[in-house]
């Protein structure tokens, strides 16, 4: 779902049938037409325009009522019965109120009689073309609107998110490391939940750090630990997060933000899987799996020498790419769902969306992905707007 197109992008969607069998008519409206920027297909009898439209998909229809073979309002039922959203304008050199009041009856948009305005009916064509991409993007909406499809937590139903879903579970079953990458507010900690839910360490500890959240010069004793002493305000001991993650998995967010001195230490305990904290001889065997995540590009870190090539392949032996929301804009609708729920329960409200607001929802582009979208949610919940 592409959500609002721009005037180029909807006109190369837009694909036309014009059935007129004036010669000179039919041409200078599909030279207008083409002009406009539309996919124009030109037929000259009903039976012809019939079978096209059994073949082919057409957001607008323009006839005439009166044509060898099928009549204009046979194109219509025919166009209505293949896709109800189809939109058919109805043109006659013979134009009655009876003739109207049928095609109006029979789901026509308009009947025109000639001679007409054609500018009038560019500008109604414009009109019907983005309410029928409403239509359409409700309809999509409303199709999955109640459905609960999740996996560990996590909503989608795209492709790329059943891909992300089969690499879960490939990974859940090995001990192998893995990178987790995607933009900020894609879900990158769930997904990391999900490994550790499905693993054989699930029942183990499972330790989470933000390497973003903590100065440098704390990071190394929140990971390795210290003892008592090691610096100044070291008043006890302090196992760090490798070891209270022993014979469980450690997530590591933001691998990213690691300097360089860091990742050092960090790739010596993975591949001794000892630790030794500030201030200590004592070495400690640990056995802990290794979950990483990050939103920045670390093949363009590494060739700016700002992350180890070394600690990259270690942690990179499964690499689960999260697509951008803007990316998988089918999947909004079960995060509007889900996150809807999830609020108006929170305050005992109920709450439903408008139409206008869920063309609004369906079209951002999200830049701050999923976390945005339920920021928007819980917003309007709050307000009860």
């Amino acid at each position: 779902m592409d959500g609002i197109y721009n005037k180029n992008s909807q006109r190369e969607k837009i694909e036309i049938l014009l059935v007129e069998d004036d010669e000179i008519f039919s041409e200078t409206l599909k030279d207008t037409l083409e002009d406009e920027g539309y996919s124009v297909t030109l037929v000259k009898n009903g039976r012809n325009a019939i079978e096209l439209i059994d073949k082919k998909n057409f957001s607008i229809i323009i006839s005439d009522i009166n044509l060898p073979g099928k009549s204009g309002f046979d194109i219509l039922k025919a166009a209505k019965e293949k896709d109800r959203f189809s939109k058919v304008f109805l043109i006659t050199g013979y134009g009655t109120i009876e003739k109207a009041v049928d095609a109006m009856k029979l789901g026509a948009e308009d009947f025109t009689s000639k001679p007409f305005d054609i500018e009038k009916l560019l500008i109604k064509i414009k009109r019907v073309i983005e309410y029928k991409q409403k239509e359409e993007l409700l309809e999509k909406f409303y199709k999955i609107y109640n459905e609960d499809i999740s996996f560990c937590g996590i909503f989608g139903k795209s492709p790329k998110m059943k891909k992300v879903f089969q690499l879960i579970e490939a990974s859940a079953d090995s001990e192998a490391n893995v990178l987790i990458i995607g933009e900020t507010g894609t879900g990158k900690e769930l997904v990391a939940n999900a490994i550790q839910m499905l693993s054989g360490r699930k029942d183990k500890p499972f330790i989470k750090l933000n390497c973003a959240a903590i100065p440098e010069h704390l990071l190394e004793s929140e990971l390795f630990g210290y003892e008592k002493g090691a610096f100044t305000g070291a008043i006890k001991n302090y196992q760090g997060k490798f070891l209270a993650a022993d014979k469980g998995t450690i997530f590591l967010d933001e691998i990213g933000e690691l300097s360089y001195n860091l990742q050092s230490k960090l790739l010596r305990v993975i591949e001794d899987k000892n630790i030794t904290p500030l201030g200590s001889n004592k070495v400690n065997s640990v056995d802990v799996r290794v979950i990483s995540a990050t939103h920045q590009d670390l093949n363009k870190l590494i060739k700016e020498e700002k992350f180890r090539s070394d600690l990259y392949y270690r942690l990179n032996i499964i690499t689960i790419h999260i697509p951008p929301l803007r990316e998988r804009k089918e999947d909004i609708p079960l995060l509007i769902d889900h996150f809807l729920k999830k609020y108006s329960e929170k305050y005992n409200k109920e709450f439903k969306l408008s139409e206008d607001l869920i063309m609004d929802l369906m079209s951002r582009e999200y830049e701050g992905n999923v976390r945005e979208l339920e920021n928007v949610i819980h917003s309007l919940t709050v307000l009860g707007k």
